[in-house]
């Protein structure tokens, strides 16, 4: 039989101190399950496009094409550049990305961040100064939010300083998820 992903909560219940001897060989490989082997996935841009900007200080979703390099069966990639949690449980996830950029134009401060479901999460902002248009700047973000079913991740850019386009040269994004 297929382990079954659960909540803390429900393990809790569950396993209790196993006083009336229901614990069955299951639910301990479920708990094995939801409490020490993470979910993750990894996707990374395969072929950079310039992310259009067209208001100034507004994020944009970073744009190239994604390629979803490794998961677990909680994750999918089903819309181009955004990590989907599939799971039936809510967790807590881990986010770590790397990436390098230009931008269209000189002296421009960019900020990237990582957004659940096209929201910035606040405390993931990094600050970026490109000096000169052809300079390529990196930048390392780490997040950590709560998702649910169907919940997503992407990646978020915005230029503070012009309109000025932003490539996401290379970029990799690593998420892992443990029990909420």
């Amino acid at each position: 039989m297929a382990e079954t992903m659960r909540s803390i909560t429900t393990l809790e219940t569950l396993l209790a101190d196993n006083a009336t001897k229901q614990v069955s060989p299951q639910d301990l490989r479920d708990a094995v399950l939801a409490t020490i082997i993470p979910g993750y996935a990894q996707m990374y841009i395969s072929s950079p496009l310039a992310t259009d900007v067209s208001v100034v200080d507004t994020w944009y979703e970073v744009s190239g094409t994604y390629t979803l390099n490794d998961n677990t069966p909680n994750w999918s990639m089903g819309t181009n550049g955004r990590l989907q949690y599939d799971g039936p449980e809510t967790r807590e996830v881990m986010i770590n990305a790397s990436i390098s950029m230009t931008v269209a134009a000189s002296n421009e401060v960019l900020e990237f961040a990582v957004a659940k479901n096209g929201t910035i999460s606040t405390p993931s902002i990094v600050r970026r100064k490109v000096s000169v248009g052809s300079d390529v700047g990196a930048a390392a973000i780490v997040a950590h939010v709560e998702v649910g079913t169907s919940d997503y991740i992407s990646l978020f850019c915005r230029n503070t300083d012009s309109a000025s386009d932003i490539t996401a040269d290379l970029m990799d994004m690593v998420v892992m998820d443990f029990p909420a």
